[in-house]
C-alpha cells in the first residue's frame, strides 16, 4: 500500500470510518477496482464515461482557480468546495493557515482515492481541517454536525461554495445546486437556532426563574427516564397537520397498543374523539399556547403526564393546577438552565417544535419504532394549515390565502409533486430529519411517516398508518405507567438555596466585568467620538484600544452570566468580526478605515450587550429574593 495513502486513510478512519473503509476497499481491489477516473502521467484525470480529460488545460485551470481564491477568499476561515479534482487546488489551499476548515463534497470515490495517494493530508484530516464528504452517503446529521464547528458557524455571514473546476460545473451542475441549497438552508437553520432576539430570550429566562420552585417540587427528567425507559417498543407521535383527521379512527382503535405522545395543539382534538394520550408536551412560551390548556376534561386527564419546558407561559401552569393535572417541567438544553447546574431536571427541547420535542423524548425513553401521524409540515390542497378541530385553524387558513403566491414549495409525501409550506415548517422538517438520522445511527430507531400527506421527510419510512399498526401494534401496553416521584420539601429548599448562592456569586463577578467595560467605552468615546474627523483620529490609540477590546471580548463568556441573551448577541458579533477580519486592504488608508469600523462595531456591541446584561442581572436579583 502506498505510504501516503496509508497515513491518510488511517487519519480518515478516526473521523469518517465509512469513507475510510471505502478507500481501503478500492485499494485492496487493485487493478480490478471499478474506477471511473484514470490518472494520467501529468496529473490529469481521464473520465472513462464521457471519454474526456477533467482539465482541458491543466496548468491554466489550476492557476486560475488559485488566483480566484487568492483574490476573493484569502482570509476566509471556512471554504466550501465541490470536487476533489486531482487534489492540487486543495493542497494549495491547505498551505494558507487562514483557512482553518476546508470542506469538500465529492460524488465520485475515485477522485478522493487518487488525491489521497498523491498528497500527505493525514494531519489535516485527523484534525478535521480538511473535511471530505462523499455525496451519495450524505445525511442531515452530517450537515447539522458540520455547522456546530466554531470555525464554520462563526463564518456563516461569509458563506461561499465553489466548484473545483469547469468539469464539475458541466457534469455535476444539479448536484452542486442541491448541495448548495442544503447548505444555505442549514446556514439559515443555524442562525434561527441561535436566535436573533435577546428580548425573546429574556422572556424565556424570566419564566424559568418563576417556575423553578415548582419545577423542583415535581418529577424530574431523570425520574421519568429511570421509571419509564424501555416499557414499550412503539411510540405514536400525534401532530396537528391537516392529515390528522383521517387517522383518528385508526388511532382510537390501536390506542391501547402503543404509547401516544401528543402535541399541545392535538390535546383537545384527542379528547373530542375519546383518545387518551400518555404524554402531552408543550414547548412555546406564548400565552396563546397556554390557552390550549384552558379547559377541564375531568377524568380524561387521569394518568396523562403533561410535560412543559421551563420557558412555558405562567398561565399554562395555572391551568394545570386549577384542574389538578399531573405535570412536570423540564429545562431546555440552553445556556441559562444549564448554568443552574440542576441536570436531573433536563434536558428537553433542543429544537424548535413540539413535534421535535416529542421525538426527542421518545428516543430518550428507548422506543424502537416511532410512528408519525399528522406531521404534514405543509398546507393541504385546500389551504388548511392544521386539522379542522384545532383551536387556531382559521388563522392558518387566513395566512395561506394572504401569502399563497409567496409560499415556498417542497417535495410532497411519497415524492409525488410539490406542496406549499412555510420557512418555519422547513426549519421544523430539517430538525426532524436530523433527529431521525441521528436516532437511527445511534440506536437503530426506525421512524415511520404515516401521515399519508404533507411533506416528504427524509429518513422516515413512508407507510400507510393501517399497515404499520397491523404489523407492529399487536399487543396491549400495560397502562397506566408507573407513577413518578418528586423531591420532598427539604430537598427542594436545599437545591433552591444552592442555586441562589451560585447566582449571587456570578452576579458579583458580572458587575465587576461590566464596570471594566464601561470604563473602556468611556475612553473610546473620547478618542472616537460620534462626530469624529477621520484625518484627525489617533490610529495608534485606536490600535491599542482594539487590543484591550479583544482581551475584554476573550473573557466575556467566563465573566458574565452567559445566557441565551448574551449568546444571541455574542454569536452575531463574532460573525460580524469574522466578516471584518476577511476584508482585504490594499493600502494604509484602507487599513485605518477597517480599524475604525472594527473598533466601532465592537464598541457598539459592548454597549448593546451591556444593556441586556444589566436587565438580565436585575431580573435574576428580583426572583432569587423570592426563593
Amino acid at each position: 500500500m502506498n505510504a501516503i495513502f496509508e497515513k491518510n486513510v488511517s487519519a480518515l478512519f478516526k473521523v469518517d470510518k465509512p469513507l475510510s473503509k471505502a478507500m481501503s476497499q478500492l485499494e485492496s481491489m487493485g487493478l480490478n477496482a471499478p474506477l471511473r477516473f484514470v490518472k494520467t502521467d501529468d496529473g490529469n484525470l481521464f473520465d472513462a464515461i464521457h471519454k474526456e480529460l477533467m482539465y482541458k488545460d491543466l496548468a491554466r485551470e489550476i492557476d486560475e482557480k488559485k488566483k480566484f481564491f487568492d483574490e476573493n477568499y484569502p482570509k476566509h476561515p471556512a471554504l466550501f468546495l465541490f470536487g476533489f479534482g486531482n487534489g492540487k487546488l486543495i493542497n494549495y489551499l491547505l498551505q494558507n493557515p487562514k483557512h482553518k476548515r476546508i470542506i469538500v463534497f465529492e460524488s465520485e470515490l475515485d477522485t478522493i482515492f487518487w488525491a489521497l495517494h498523491e498528497f500527505e493530508w493525514s494531519k489535516d484530516l485527523r484534525k478535521e481541517r480538511l473535511i471530505p464528504f462523499y455525496v451519495p452517503k450524505l445525511n442531515p446529521a452530517q450537515f447539522e454536525a458540520l455547522f456546530n464547528i466554531k470555525d464554520i458557524y462563526t463564518a456563516l455571514k461569509i458563506y461561499n461554495f465553489t466548484s473545483e473546476c469547469e468539469f464539475y460545473d458541466k457534469y455535476y451542475k444539479n448536484t452542486i445546486e442541491e448541495i448548495n441549497q442544503k447548505l444555505m438552508e442549514t446556514v439559515r437553520f443555524a442562525f434561527i437556532r441561535r436566535g436573533n432576539d435577546p428580548k425573546d430570550s429574556l422572556i424565556g429566562m424570566e419564566h424559568t426563574l418563576k417556575h423553578l420552585p415548582k419545577m423542583l417540587s415535581h418529577p424530574s427528567c431523570k425520574e421519568l427516564a429511570n421509571k419509564r425507559k424501555g416499557l414499550d417498543k412503539n411510540a405514536i407521535i400525534v401532530s396537528t397537520g391537516p392529515s390528522l383527521t383521517k387517522q383518528l379512527p385508526l388511532l382510537k382503535e390501536y390506542a391501547d397498543k402503543a404509547t401516544i405522545f401528543c402535541a399541545d395543539s392535538a390535546y383537545a382534538i384527542l379528547h373530542k374523539h375519546g383518545i387518551k394520550p400518555d404524554y402531552v408536551l408543550s414547548l412555546e412560551r406564548v400565552p396563546d399556547t397556554a390557552e390550549l390548556f384552558n379547559n377541564d376534561f375531568g377524568e380524561f386527564d387521569k394518568d396523562i403526564d403533561f410535560i412543559f419546558v421551563s420557558f412555558t407561559h405562567p398561565k399554562t401552569i395555572e391551568y394545570m393546577e386549577k384542574n389538578n393535572r399531573k405535570y412536570m417541567i423540564a429545562f431546555r438544553p440552553v445556556l441559562f438552565p444549564i448554568s443552574l447546574k440542576l441536570p436531573d431536571f433536563g434536558y428537553l427541547g433542543i429544537f424548535h417544535s413540539v413535534a421535535n420535542m416529542n421525538f426527542e423524548l421518545a428516543v430518550v425513553l428507548g422506543f424502537e419504532n416511532i410512528i408519525l401521524i399528522g406531521q404534514d409540515l405543509a398546507y393541504s390542497n385546500e389551504g388548511d394549515s392544521h386539522s379542522k378541530d384545532y383551536m387556531y385553524a382559521p388563522l392558518g387558513e387566513k395566512k395561506f390565502q394572504k401569502n399563497k403566491a409567496l409560499l415556498p414549495e417542497i417535495t410532497a409525501y411519497g415524492k409525488k409533486g410539490k406542496v406549499k409550506t412555510t420557512p418555519v415548517w422547513i426549519l421544523f422538517k430539517q430538525a426532524l430529519e436530523t433527529q431521525i438520522s441521528g436516532a437511527h445511527l445511534k440506536f437503530k430507531t426506525a421512524t415511520y411517516n404515516c401521515t399519508e400527506g404533507g411533506a416528504f421527510i427524509e429518513g422516515a419510512i413512508e407507510k400507510p398508518f393501517k399497515e404499520v399498526c397491523e404489523r407492529l401494534l399487536t399487543q396491549k401496553v400495560q397502562k397506566p405507567f408507573a407513577p413518578l416521584s418528586s423531591l420532598d420539601n427539604k430537598e427542594v429548599q436545599s437545591l433552591l438555596q444552592e442555586t441562589k448562592k451560585r447566582l449571587e456569586e456570578s452576579l458579583n463577578k458580572s458587575q465587576l466585568y461590566l464596570a471594566e467595560v464601561k470604563k473602556e467605552l468611556l475612553y473610546l468615546s473620547q478618542i472616537l467620538p460620534a462626530d469624529y474627523d477621520f484625518e484627525k483620529l489617533d490610529f495608534k490609540a485606536l490600535q491599542q484600544a482594539k487590543k484591550r477590546l479583544l482581551k475584554l471580548h476573550a473573557k466575556f463568556e467566563k465573566s458574565v452570566i452567559f445566557t441565551e441573551i448574551a449568546d444571541v448577541s455574542f454569536f452575531q458579533n463574532n460573525c460580524d468580526l469574522v466578516k471584518l477580519d476577511c476584508v482585504v486592504c490594499k493600502n494604509k488608508h484602507e487599513e485605518n478605515e477597517l480599524l475604525v469600523r472594527w473598533v466601532s462595531t465592537m464598541a457598539n456591541w459592548f454597549a448593546d450587550v451591556g444593556n441586556y446584561l444589566y436587565t438580565q442581572d436585575e431580573l435574576i436579583k428580583r426572583y432569587i429574593k423570592e426563593w
